[in-house]
């Protein structure tokens, strides 16, 4: 596992055992604690499949950190193809959350399309705006045992 430094943005770039960095596709993350238990994780370039394994790493060791919460957002992805997105939620499911995991996008992003954002919403707490996704997590209870939803306030 690798330290995580927050908020300083790391350029996630997949490279060669050979030849060092690729060309192509990089993708930026910037990893920050608004609140003392939860973790926010900006995204911004390009999510595909050179990207998305080097970036699920790193969503990966963020997990790892012990915050119950945690909040990933897209709304500044340039592209994110299908397998990328693929290869970023499995990655996601696999890690043991003790709270609340959301998402972020962009509703006018051409990146998601409805379809995406539907689908998303069925797996993970879709958000269009990072405040949204933060009083989410202030409202979800830690309860051990997995990702779960914040409750519905009326």
């Amino acid at each position: 596992m690798t330290p995580v430094t927050y908020d300083q943005s790391d350029i996630i770039a997949p490279s060669s055992p050979l030849d060092g960095p690729l060309d192509g596709p990089t993708v930026i993350a910037t990893v920050s604690c608004h609140h003392p238990d939860t973790t926010v994780c900006r995204v911004a370039g390009s999510v595909d499949l050179l990207t998305a394994p080097v970036l699920a790493g790193k969503l990966s060791d963020v997990l790892h950190e012990g915050r119950p919460h945690f909040v990933i957002d897209l709304s500044a992805v340039a592209l994110l193809d299908a397998i990328g997105l693929q290869i970023v939620v499995e990655a996601l499911g696999s890690c043991e959350v003790d709270g609340h995991l959301a998402i972020v996008v962009d509703p006018c992003s051409a990146t998601f399309t409805r379809p995406d954002i539907t689908a998303l919403g069925e797996v993970i707490d879709v958000h269009h705006d990072l405040g949204g996704a933060l009083r989410a997590c202030a409202q979800a209870s830690i309860s051990p045992g997995g990702r779960h939803r914040a409750a519905a306030t009326g």
